[in-house]
């Protein structure tokens, strides 16, 4: 059986895998080339895709580059070989949202972040400063992210950057709910994964793909760079926007697995994402 390799998705594990056996059956048999003529086929008309893909993957990423001018969209650098960053130390993930929410400070800014749309809320939270704590003990265990604002809301964001036992997560989840609903104020919660299959969230708590999260810090990035032209303080702006650019670009190659590289059959998947980002957020 042929491993499937830790940074290719379902479709492109499959063409790999078909090219691997035609490979491997092409110098193992003495079967006439004729026989392989649909794996052929298959193979150029894939090649083909993954050729206009690269293409259009290049012609994306020009245009981000241009959106975060004076920087450059994340998927310009390699951080896939950083080790603090690799999808297994999810503390390191944890630590660098909270940094990131800390630093937008704004109440309705980080909402918007999570996803809230309610206008009620946003308005009601909007006098408050967050509080950001990583590790926020409560008797069933400890949040990996809560923000407090104030009186009128408390938020809940429990993270997961690899694979996990989805029952225990239920029940992890479940219990976390429970005590939210016992808290005198309004609290959400939120579970911060990849998309991952047939895992639903228990009652109480609402998904946060990585995928949409990063999507939002992007135009997080782009506001801090519009922002940076304004002096006095514009500079620190740009120091913001370059550190959470970062952190996407971790995000989007580690977990993700996206890249800017024009590695075979992973373009496609790459230009759709920054694609969406353009017509999403980068207007």
């Amino acid at each position: 059986m042929i491993d499937q390799p830790e940074r290719l998705g379902p479709d492109s594990y499959t063409l790999k895998m078909w090219a691997d056996m035609y490979r491997q059956g092409a110098f193992r048999t003495s079967l006439s080339s004729g026989c392989w003529q649909a794996a052929d086929e298959l193979l150029g008309v894939a090649l083909a895709a993954d050729c206009s893909a690269r293409a259009g993957l290049e012609g994306a990423l020009a245009i981000s580059d241009q959106t975060f001018n004076p920087l450059a969209d994340p998927f310009s650098i390699d951080l896939g070989a950083h080790r603090w960053l690799f999808s297994k130390r999810e503390e390191a993930y944890s630590d660098w949202l909270g940094w990131i929410l800390e630093q937008i400070k704004d109440a309705g800014q980080v909402l918007k972040l999570l996803g809230v749309q309610d206008e009620e809320l946003l308005l009601k939270c909007a006098s408050e400063d967050p509080l950001v704590k990583r590790e926020f003990a409560i008797p069933d265990g400890r949040l990996d992210l809560s923000i407090d604002f104030g009186k009128h809301l408390f938020v809940i964001v429990e993270i997961k950057t690899k694979s996990f036992d989805e029952d225990a997560v239920q029940d992890q989840l479940k219990k976390y709910a429970r005590w939210a609903q016992e808290q005198p104020r309004p609290t959400l919660c939120y579970f911060a994964a990849v998309e991952s299959g047939e895992f639903a969230c228990p009652a109480g708590f609402e998904p946060l793909p990585w995928r949409e999260l990063a999507l939002r810090i992007r135009a997080q990035a782009r506001d801090w760079i519009s922002a940076s032209k304004r002096p006095p303080l514009g500079g620190r702006d740009l120091i913001r926007a370059a550190m959470i650019l970062a952190f996407c670009g971790a995000v989007e190659q580690n977990l993700l697995r996206l890249s800017g590289k024009p590695v075979r059959f992973r373009a496609q998947a790459s230009a759709e994402y920054l694609r969406e980002w353009s017509a999403k957020h980068a207007g």
